[in-house]
């Protein structure tokens, strides 16, 4: 996972499982992320193969930070087998995807 700040936007890009396993490293990026000050936090998901329910919780965790301080989170939607976690747990409806008018 790298994280990098361009033009007020802090930039994750993910790879391989967002699961138990890696949540903890997910959880000090964001918070890496957070401390740079963004304008918002982009999550780049193309290049995750599979989310659970700990990922999911862990990105809907990091998207009510945000909102309490101050910025944006927004996700690139992923693969379709991840972006149907979304789908089916109603996550979509709460979660911000860049290019969706849905959020």
């Amino acid at each position: 996972m790298s994280c990098v700040l361009q033009d007020g936007t802090a930039n994750l890009s993910l790879r391989g499982e967002l699961d138990l396993a890696s949540a903890p490293q997910m959880e000090e990026g964001l918070a890496a992320a957070a401390k740079m000050n963004p304008a918002r936090v982009l999550v780049d998901l193309t290049n995750l193969a599979f989310i659970d329910s700990t990922g999911l919780r862990l990105l809907l965790q990091a998207d009510a930070r945000a909102r309490e301080h101050g910025y944006e989170l927004v996700l690139r939607p992923g693969d379709p087998s991840v972006q149907r976690v979304f789908e089916v747990t109603g996550a979509l409806d709460v979660l911000r995807f860049e290019g969706s008018s849905e959020g």
